[in-house]
């Protein structure tokens, strides 16, 4: 793949707000080299070489920089800088990072000596002096780095940087901090190219010439009513054509039959005709099989056992005593778990009773079971509340009446909500 471009910003180091300009200042920093790889990894792209570009890069942290710089020097790609206008000071040692550093003709290199900008504060004696060690070791850390990459001597890199050096291309290139500079591109066009455009240029002006002594003659117009036209007679209509093609008996009956149903539509009919069946509807659905798909459902009897039917238990409904339908139920009566008695003769069900509750029971006679099953849910809701009132009685007593005058109620009045008791129970 192309190598991956990462544009150097104008500060290296973390963002800062500069509170006199009133403004943020990006910074760059290894996280965001780290940053642009991880994305590349993560879209799928093998990243070969890295390309540095510097546009104007006025320096900044030495200890970022030269964390960068040893963050890309342990990458095993290829890493290229391109500078267009200006690195200076610590961009240098980003700069020096790449095994390739190229320089426009117009750009300028710029290197210093560390300079302590964190002193806003008071500090002690021994405060100062722990800053000036650490500046020290700082600056022979770029020293170190610019004769590696220079193959000059220490004394002549501690003399290039007493001062802000402000170097061009060619003199970068000549210390050895660059290894190629681009030349200008621009370059003064050859005789026959200069004599080509004169000849297009003076073309031009006999033809605009031209023009102008051709318009001068014509005479000008005066503006007169545009003379009416005379009707035009209306176009005699095209016969239509004799020929009529006949429409045939096989073509109307192709034209009255039906469009043959999709496959989704196929599928709702047969999903609305399994559901009718499951229910015990009898409906024919257009467009389902004339046999859809067997809906097996499943009934409990009283000792834990399932009958399985085609559909809703009903009677006249074929009785299994597996999901899949193969083996037929034996013959006799049997109890449901919702207290049914089914008789089951040839595997088909001849009748469905429920059960006969005890004698005395005259109440509950001739219940249906949905009838049955909502009058057990109110009888067990009826005795719930009854516990809860009990608790509840028990639980939260009596509010004393003061004595004296007995105050009257205005009925209208609101009343306040009774405040729920805390009780575990509860």
């Amino acid at each position: 793949m192309p190598e991956l471009a990462i544009t150097v910003g104008e500060y290296i180091g973390p963002g800062y707000v500069d509170w006199d300009q009133l403004e943020y200042v990006p910074g760059f920093t290894v996280d965001d080299i780290k940053m642009r790889l991880q994305y590349a990894e993560y879209d799928g792209v093998l990243v070969d070489s890295i390309l540095l570009q510097f546009g104007i890069c006025y320096g900044g942290s030495t200890r970022h920089a030269m964390d960068i710089h040893n963050y890309l020097r342990s990458l095993d790609i290829p890493v290229r800088a391109h500078v267009m206008s200006v690195t200076a000071s610590s961009g240098t040692i980003v700069a020096l990072a790449a095994d390739e550093i190229e320089l426009e003709h117009t750009a300028q290199w710029m290197v210093h000596r560390p300079l302590f900008s964190e002193g806003s504060q008071s500090q002690r004696s021994e405060d100062i002096r722990a800053d000036a060690d650490r500046l020290d070791r700082e600056e022979q850390g770029m020293v170190d780095l610019y004769v590696a990459c220079t193959g000059k001597s220490e004394e002549e890199v501690r003399a290039l940087i007493a001062v802000d050096r402000f170097m061009s291309a060619t003199e970068a290139l000549a210390f050895g901090f660059a290894t190629k500079v681009n030349p200008l591109k621009g370059k003064a066009p050859a005789a026959a190219a200069v004599q080509a455009r004169l000849k297009a240029v003076r073309l031009a002006v006999a033809r605009a010439d031209k023009y102008a002594v051709r318009t001068a003659r014509k005479p000008v117009a005066s503006a007169k009513p545009k003379a009416k036209s005379a009707a035009k007679p209306a176009p005699t209509p095209r016969p239509m054509a004799k020929k009529v093609i006949p429409i045939t008996a096989a073509a109307r009956k192709a034209a009255a039959r039906p469009a043959a149903l999709t496959a989704q539509q196929k599928a709702n009919a047969n999903a609305v005709a399994a559901l009718a069946k499951s229910l015990g509807v009898k409906a024919e659905v257009e467009g389902a099989d004339s046999d859809p798909e067997a809906v097996v459902e499943s009934t409990e009897l009283d000792n834990g056992a399932f009958f399985y039917t085609d559909g809703a238990l009903a009677e006249g409904s074929e009785v299994f005593t597996d999901e899949a339908l193969t083996a037929a139920a034996e013959d006799g009566t049997y109890g449901t778990a919702d207290g049914r008695d089914i008789a089951v003769a040839g595997g088909v069900v001849e009748s469905i009773a429920d059960t006969p509750e005890a004698e005395g029971d005259d109440e509950t006679a001739g219940e249906t079971p949905a009838v049955a099953s909502l009058r057990k849910l109110i009888e067990t809701q009826a005795k719930t509340i009854a516990d809860l009132e009990t608790k509840f009685s028990k639980t939260v007593p009596p509010t004393p009446r003061a004595r004296g005058a007995v105050q009257t109620i205005d009925p209208k009045a609101p009343k306040p909500k009774a405040k729920a008791a805390h009780h575990a129970g509860l």
